[in-house]
């Protein structure tokens, strides 16, 4: 009821009712809102519960022959939007993980799920926003090394695995001269440096995800004890709240945090 009582089923099929003077409910995210009905029974806003810390699924099979290629740090982005990453990028039999996807696909959880996860993503392989820098480091590889084959100077860094991939994507052969490439090669390198495009067709297998986004909606809650607002003396702690983050400790975080504050304000 209102005041918190549950319900306890025994073998013998006796219902009896306990009543709690206060209630703390922390049962985590639940994946369909059809979990959250008792909560929304009793007056809450739930918010659609989706996936969110999950790995993208990506098309192309040349791509993914580079499984376990890293490349750190790198910038993702999601073209058309401000939904954007850092962090070091794992390439995978399936696509793409790491921190710079797991934090794009926090970040852009509502956007993925309203597009069934058929987007494009951009990624920045040298992690390096400012165009003309790039152009800069370019034109100096190739005034230092004219005659130097492109396979055997690798810009950044990269990876050479990587960097004969994003040769071939170009449509150049490994054995061209840094010398021919020309303005128009040149402007086409820096642009499959820093924004280079991939399809993403799917996300990580169901259950895969880390957390959720969703449940209940914030607006419901007093933020500062973490009591409900439609239903006095029923608090909540952790992900059944409407909270997510990022990778890197921030949900366990979360957890122990609104843990802590149920805790000291649930017996005031």
């Amino acid at each position: 009821n209102l005041s918190g009582a549950s319900s306890v089923s025994h073998p013998v099929s006796e219902i009896r009712q306990i009543a709690f003077h206060r209630v703390a409910i922390t049962t985590g995210g639940h994946p369909k809102i059809e979990n959250f009905k008792h909560l929304s029974d009793l007056g809450h806003a739930i918010e659609q519960p989706i996936p969110s810390l999950f790995t993208f699924n990506i098309a192309d099979k040349a791509f993914k022959n580079l499984m376990g290629t890293v490349v750190d740090p790198v910038y993702t982005s999601i073209p058309g939007t401000k939904l954007k990453a850092e962090g070091p990028l794992l390439i995978t039999h399936w696509g793409m993980s790491g921190p710079a996807v797991l934090k794009l696909s926090s970040h852009a959880a509502r956007h993925l799920h309203e597009n069934n996860y058929q987007i494009k993503i951009s990624v920045n392989w040298v992690h390096e926003s400012n165009r003309s820098l790039v152009e800069e480091n370019i034109q100096g590889i190739i005034i230092a090394n004219p005659q130097k084959q492109l396979a055997s100077i690798r810009p950044y860094n990269l990876p050479s695995r990587l960097w004969l991939f994003l040769i071939q994507k170009m449509g150049y052969t490994p054995e061209k001269k840094w010398s021919e490439m020309g303005k128009k090669g040149c402007n086409l390198l820096i642009e499959t440096l820093t924004n280079d495009l991939y399809q993403v067709n799917g996300k990580g297998a169901f259950k895969e995800e880390f957390v959720t986004c969703g449940g209940i909606s914030l607006s419901n809650i007093d933020l500062h004890t973490l009591e409900s607002k439609v239903c006095p003396h029923l608090f909540f702690a952790g992900e059944v709240l409407d909270i997510d983050a990022i990778t890197g400790g921030f949900n366990l975080q979360a957890a122990w945090t609104t843990g802590y504050v149920v805790g000291q304000h649930i017996g005031e």
